[in-house]
């Protein structure tokens, strides 16, 4: 289920879809700047969010890129983040792999993890398939774990005009890595957004969220600076998911935390 999720999204677009296919142009340099806010909730505590990310794509050929973007959030403690990868362009998607890196003052945690992305265009549609993987690090510190969670997504947007922008998908997490029997255990959930470009440059995002069955989320709105393109054009220049508010490396929370096992239930494990 978890890899046919994704294929049945992508098939149920060309069929409803089957005669529009979107035409990409060759890469060009893009940039964009996002102040965001809103609320999240991993294992534990709910809080509120708020900070800036920033989004970049250098071409080095007309089918080959480097993307990469900083974030700054504050909440539950201090955030920074930044990730870079190249991109490759094809005649109707773009596909991308990213280092992404994370420090958490609060929590004094380093994450590092791998995020494959792959875009595939429809002329209204398109059709988007995310999965992301921690490779560094476990944090035991106080009888607390510290550690990243993996991430699977597939999201269709579609436009009503090049102006607006609606999505929706579906996800799985915490199912694999070190820390898929420690942040809840798997979740299974769906994400939601609405953005539209007020005028140049000004897009407003209303809303872009994600939930899991876990009681994990993140909800957002932010206010994003583009230049030149309209929307549409915009989201299809560089790959990435719906914006969701700060660093996303995987999961609805990137780090949770559990209570280390007693002593009785470690021996019964054992």
């Amino acid at each position: 289920m978890k890899i046919q999720t994704p294929v049945i999204l992508v098939m149920l677009a060309s069929i409803l879809f089957p005669s529009s296919i979107g035409v990409t142009a060759d890469l060009k340099p893009v940039g964009g700047i996002t102040a965001f806010g809103g609320a999240e909730k991993g294992v534990d505590n709910a809080s509120g969010i708020g900070g800036l990310e920033m989004l970049g794509l250098l071409p080095v050929g007309r089918n080959v890129g480097v993307q990469g973007g900083l974030n700054f959030t504050g909440g539950q403690g201090f955030r920074f983040g930044v990730n870079a990868g190249p991109v490759l362009n094809f005649p109707s998607g773009k596909v991308g792999l990213f280092v992404d890196y994370e420090h958490r003052a609060r929590e004094d945690f380093n994450y590092v993890g791998l995020r494959g992305i792959g875009g595939y265009y429809f002329d209204r549609v398109d059709a988007l398939l995310s999965y992301s993987q921690p490779v560094c690090c476990v944090k035991r510190s106080n009888g607390t774990k510290i550690v990243g969670i993996n991430e699977l997504q597939g999201i269709l947007r579609f436009y009503p005009t090049s102006e607006i922008e609606l999505n929706g998908g579906i996800l799985v997490n915490s199912f694999a890595g070190p820390g898929r029997n420690d942040n809840g255990g798997t979740g299974v959930g769906g994400s939601f957004g609405i953005s539209f470009k007020l005028f140049d440059p000004i897009v407003i995002q209303l809303v872009q969220g994600k939930i899991d069955n876990r009681d994990r989320y993140r909800v957002t709105s932010g206010i994003q600076l583009i230049w030149g393109s309209p929307l549409q054009e915009y989201l299809r220049e560089h790959v990435s998911p719906p914006f969701i508010g700060g660093g996303d490396p995987g999961g609805l929370k990137s780090f949770g935390e559990a209570k280390s096992k007693s002593s009785a239930e470690a021996f019964r494990t054992n």
